[in-house]
């Protein structure tokens, strides 16, 4: 930001679009354009004053102290009048702009805040810790796909680094103010280090709800798309409701958010299961999930080569024994009741996140008119590259693949 310190830089009134806006949406834009840009003259000023720190001490010797002596008074007394210059430029964007800035950021809190008499008072139900909520779509979905480093060749180790990973198992009503059963539709979302967007764990139609009968009874879930980064914090967000009937309204089962903590400053030796809950509206939501060291990411498809497929497909991992459930052929049923048995099997979800030196475990099992057939595969984990297997469980075999990816910015 550069220029006399009297004088403040012009900020756009408007935002250039490429389809008509309404008044009201304009006006949000140029707040929106304008707030990106006071931040960014900020950071301009606060990554220059770190650029310029003055003079180092191990720079001089010390047979040369007494020489250099009025020198190093010359530059302190420079270092000083630039701490100045930084100083009144940020306060002079915080007197031009700081108090309407405030107020946007007020204005887009507030659309966050609710009352729960469970919580006690007024919390916040989504996401707020981003650098402007004002501008973050908390709608947004993550576009980071999976396997977005499959194909990278590595000639090394150093070439690429591991971050730890979460895998959500389950997500169930530990206690429920009201009686079992209930039909529960909603969303459950997950928001990582990677863009803190939203990433569908459980997304539900209130035309299509699940029926819950017990606290046993988990979500079924159906992601994440991705593996979830866990560097900084990764959050979970609940909006659930449950389903009327002609003589009772839809009401609000659970709805708010909680944190799964980061491992930017924590050392793990190895996998560990844990487990958070958040108590709001009619239900305490519990989330069990697990925190894998060094993970990578395994993708997991399955095809029909011969024969018809009627089962389930899980995984889990060596140290982790909680199994994910990636197929169930019960719930992929016609409206005649008739099984589906399509050459590509769909999966509930499909992606797993693995400690590199660990094993991912795949068990396919098939019922037949004979029981239950089950088979199971181990897989050693690999950064990058695929795996692909042909496995028979009983008349019907399948093709199984497992593509590699590192999780990583």
């Amino acid at each position: 930001m550069a220029g006399p310190l009297g004088s403040m830089p012009t900020l756009p009134r408007d935002v250039a679009r490429s389809k008509p806006l309404d008044e009201a949406e304009s006006e949000r834009a140029a707040k929106t354009a304008k707030a990106l840009m006071v931040r960014r003259m900020a950071s301009e000023i606060l990554a220059e004053r770190l650029d310029c720190d003055g003079f180092d001490d191990e720079d001089y010797d010390d047979d040369e102290e007494d020489d250099e002596e009025d020198n190093d008074d010359d530059v302190a007394v420079e270092v000083d009048e630039k701490e100045e210059e930084w100083w009144q430029r940020l306060q002079q964007l915080e007197i031009h702009y700081g108090p309407e800035l405030a107020a946007r950021d007020l204005e887009a809190e507030k659309r966050i805040l609710d009352y729960d008499p469970k919580q006690g008072g007024v919390y916040h139900t989504r996401l707020h810790h981003v650098y402007d909520l004002a501008s973050f779509d908390l709608d947004e979905e993550s576009p980071l796909p999976p396997m977005r480093f499959t194909d990278v060749v590595y000639k090394n180790n150093s070439d690429f680094e591991l971050c730890e990973a979460v895998n959500i198992l389950s997500v169930k009503m530990g206690s429920l103010d009201i009686d079992f059963p209930i039909h529960v539709y909603g969303t459950v979302i997950a928001r990582d280090s990677l863009d803190k967007k939203c990433v569908y764990l459980f997304r539900c139609d209130r035309e299509d709800s699940q029926t819950i009968n017990s606290k046993d009874e988990s979500l079924i879930l159906t992601g994440p798309k991705r593996g979830l980064a866990l560097i900084s914090d990764t959050y979970v967000e609940t909006n659930l409701m449950i389903k009327g009937d002609e003589l009772q309204q839809d009401r609000e089962l659970s709805k708010g958010i909680l944190t799964i903590q980061g491992t930017e400053r924590l050392a793990f030796r190895n996998c560990v299961l844990e487990s958070c809950s958040l108590a709001t509206r009619l239900s305490t939501v519990d989330v069990v999930y697990g925190v894998v060291k060094d993970a990578v990411e395994a993708t997991i498809s399955v095809e029909v080569l011969a024969g018809e497929y009627f089962g389930e497909i899980t995984a889990c991992t060596s140290s982790i024994k909680n199994r994910l459930v990636l197929h169930d052929s019960r719930l992929t049923h016609n409206a005649s009741g008739q099984n589906i048995a399509p050459p590509v099997i769909p999966l509930l979800r499909s992606v797993v996140a693995v400690y590199v030196k660990e094993m991912l475990l795949l068990t396919i099992a098939a019922h037949t008119d004979d029981g239950e057939i089950k088979k199971c595969i181990d897989y050693t984990p690999r950064v990058n590259g695929s795996n692909l297997d042909l496995i028979t469980v009983g008349a019907t075999t399948l093709s199984v693949r497992v593509v590699w990816s590192i999780i990583d910015f």
